[in-house]
């Protein structure tokens, strides 16, 4: 096994994959993140959208679902055998690290880019937002989910709220992953040529409390995860 601090997300991934629709049951996920994503983004019937870290498919399969053609990206393959098994052959799914350019040669080849609680993974946004804007029809949208910065640091830590620090997910098979401030969110956004549309720092719903009740009041005054829509030029 690979020791922790030389892991890299895919393994951890690979390590997840067979349980993984526990991780997406949760509370967390079910009832809090995909609703909070879901209500930024637009009508998809007939548009094309790239899924970009689409693990085991769960919002590659909800954009099928509502008429868009799907193709999903990721660096685990056993996470990409999850997303094939719940999609079968309605989607196209390629191995790709968000941390590296595209392998889609042509530009503006896609109507709108989600990204959900992928790009926690990924050291440098400006070269991911770059590529994504390259991709983008003018006009398309791109929906992405993350860790929210305030619920990332600790005020009475050592850390420094400005730097973007890499961390360990024990929840994730220690997956690497990067804390880092609003700034360092929303400036290779910005640089890239996005509008941003919309921020939504989304609330538990009544399923969180019914499956979490002893976090439900904590997580309706305390922000954990920010979903953000933008615009590419």
């Amino acid at each position: 096994m690979t020791p922790p601090d030389d892991r890299t997300p895919a393994e951890a991934y690979d390590e997840l994959a067979a349980g993984y629709e526990d991780v997406e049951a949760g509370a967390y996920n079910a009832h809090l993140e995909f609703p909070g994503t879901t209500s930024l983004l637009p009508g998809v019937d007939g548009t094309r959208v790239l899924d970009a870290g689409c693990g085991a498919g769960r919002y590659t399969e909800w954009l099928l679902d509502r008429g868009a053609d799907v193709v999903g990206v990721d660096a685990s393959e056993a996470m990409l055998d999850r997303a094939a098994d719940r999609v079968g052959g309605r989607a196209t799914l390629h191995r790709g690290d968000l941390a590296e350019p595209l392998s889609f040669a042509a530009d503006s080849e896609f109507d709108g880019v989600v990204s959900a609680l992928a790009l926690d993974y990924v050291a440098d946004w400006e070269a991911t937002f770059a590529e994504f804007e390259r991709v983008l029809a003018p006009g398309g949208f791109l929906v992405f989910s993350v860790r929210h910065p305030v619920d990332e640091f600790d005020p009475d830590g050592d850390a420094n709220y400005f730097e973007t620090e890499r961390r360990t997910a024990d929840w994730a098979a220690d997956a690497p992953y990067y804390r880092r401030p609003f700034s360092a969110m929303f400036d290779p956004l910005l640089d890239a040529g996005f509008r941003t549309d919309a921020v939504h720092e989304p609330q538990p719903t009544e399923a969180f409390a019914e499956q979490r009740p002893e976090r439900y009041e904590t997580e309706s005054r305390e922000p954990v995860f920010l979903c953000v829509r933008a615009v590419a030029p």
